[in-house]
């Protein structure tokens, strides 16, 4: 009777083994094959991940909403400011002056009607470089060219915008931020507040550029305008593989794949429909709401901090003001006036200037107010507009 208890016991032990020993290995199984699904997933197309998510809708083929590999705002709002000169180009310019750089630092531009006997708009664009700060301000100036002897003058010079550049060490765009004048109220018709027109901002990863933002206003209150905000994501090696564009009408998603070799392959786009976030390298998360009521994009550190949110309809704050009467820039008016010095007289202010002085007769046209009716009496102190001056060969040339 023991031995038949010691043999069930035994049988029981065996079984019992083998119910663990089996147990242990269907979840061995199972932890593998886990481990193979995810190995799958991360594996497989980057695009058959975004087909399964159900808060994407996959855009048709002929959608517009399509957005090309190599399409960055960056490209549309940066106007060649960093744009560097051949010399033969230096060269055969008028009207122009560079630095060392073979940057430009200023330019006049005309047309040949100006020699037409009536008066004819003009352009004027200067550069302000900074490089220990790595800023650049463009003032853009219109005038109005009126006809003189064998050429003609610039009258009646005024700002039309200025832009404020911010670069990175190695020369990227970080930034720029422009104030125009609104039409209004001065005799040139323009106001003479400068409000604020247009704002970008891009942010890099070395040299892969993974964030930017554009806005616009209306000439309305700051909490109008237009914003279009993209991200951007990388493979190992370094090409972009995700672009998610946030804008006011839609949120969209954009899936590229390569071959080998790094050619593009195969395109993807998609329309976010609910709620989503995208999980960035650095350990912040991005989330994007297609709901009106919510912040459109809201970025969140790692640590929790806020980075940055956007609202529909409203533009987001790059540091600008709605409007701003800069003096320093409204100074730079002054690079067309000269201060007179004891001694002076109109020709040799105009020899000074233009290296001819018959040119005394357009000073005083153009001063005749501040001098009265005496041209050989000028007094020490008064400021005299001093035009830029062109020539029929000039003219001719451009």
């Amino acid at each position: 009777m023991k031995k038949r208890h010691f043999h069930m016991r035994r049988c029981m032990a065996a079984w019992m083994g083998m119910g663990l020993l089996l147990w242990i290995c269907m979840c061995t199984f199972e932890s593998h094959l886990d481990k193979a699904v995810a190995k799958g997933q991360e594996d497989g197309a980057p695009h058959e991940v975004y087909d399964k998510d159900d808060r994407l809708e996959l855009l048709a083929a002929d959608d517009e909403r399509h957005s090309p590999v190599n399409s960055h705002l960056g490209n549309q709002y940066q106007w060649g400011i960093l744009y560097q000169y051949p010399e033969e180009e230096i060269a055969e310019s008028t009207h122009a002056v560079f630095d060392r750089k073979n940057r430009l630092c200023y330019a006049l531009g005309y047309s040949a009607s100006i020699l037409s006997g009536e008066r004819s708009y003009c352009e004027e664009r200067v550069y302000e470089w900074d490089d220990k700060a790595r800023t650049c301000r463009q003032i853009y100036y219109k005038s109005t060219g009126v006809p003189y002897g064998d050429g003609y003058y610039v009258a009646h010079r005024y700002m039309f915008d200025v832009r404020n550049y911010q670069f990175s060490a190695d020369g990227k765009v970080l930034s720029e931020i422009s104030y125009s004048r609104e039409v209004g109220s001065d005799q040139f018709g323009y106001s003479e507040e400068l409000f604020f027109d247009r704002a970008y901002q891009a942010e890099y990863d070395g040299e892969r550029l993974v964030e930017e933002l554009w806005c616009v206003d209306y000439w309305g209150s700051n909490e109008s305008g237009a914003w279009k905000y993209y991200v951007y994501q990388y493979d190992d090696a370094g090409n972009c593989i995700l672009k998610v564009i946030a804008e006011e009408d839609d949120i969209t998603l954009h899936c590229y794949e390569y071959d080998e070799k790094g050619s593009l392959t195969d395109e993807y786009g998609y329309l976010v429909k609910e709620d989503w976030e995208l999980e960035c390298a650095d350990g912040s998360v991005i989330y994007f709401r297609p709901e009106w009521q919510k912040p459109a994009v809201k970025k969140v550190a790692a640590d929790g901090t806020v980075e940055r949110e956007l609202y529909y309809f409203k533009v987001t704050d790059m540091g600008q003001q709605h409007y701003l009467m800069p003096e320093d820039v409204e100074d730079t008016v002054d690079d067309h006036k000269y201060t007179v010095r004891p001694g002076d007289c109109l020709r040799n202010i105009a020899y000074k200037n233009y290296g001819d002085a018959s040119y005394y007769s357009l000073l005083y046209y153009l001063n005749r107010d501040v001098i009265g009716p005496d041209e050989n009496l000028i007094l020490t102190g008064t400021r005299l507009v001093v035009p830029e001056v062109g020539s029929v060969k000039d003219t001719r040339a451009n």
